[in-house]
């Protein structure tokens, strides 16, 4: 799922996602995001107009590759998150 991101950590960040599940996402980050610290996180979910908005942390990074974990996320939240990524078809 290749959504643009708007991340908040005392600055704002702007990055791509590379992939998604219930758990968190992989991005490409135009920048340095802190480590050990909430980073709110803006996205769309594919297939819907409404903006998803979620608490994440830094779990890894190479580079400007992230791998973020959401923190606080509720059960409709991820709900959304499934329904968005059984609608996506397979890469080729």
């Amino acid at each position: 799922m290749d959504q643009r991101l708007l991340l908040r950590a005392g600055k704002i960040f702007h990055g791509r996602t590379k992939d998604i599940s219930e758990g968190g996402l992989g991005a490409t980050v135009a920048g340095q995001l802190p480590r050990n610290e909430p980073i709110e996180v803006e996205f769309m979910l594919s297939g819907t107009s409404v903006t998803f908005k979620v608490m994440a942390e830094v779990r890894y990074n190479q580079g400007f590759q992230y791998g973020l974990r959401f923190l606080y996320i509720t059960d409709a939240q991820r709900a959304q998150i499934r329904e968005a990524v059984s609608q996506l078809q397979p890469a080729p």
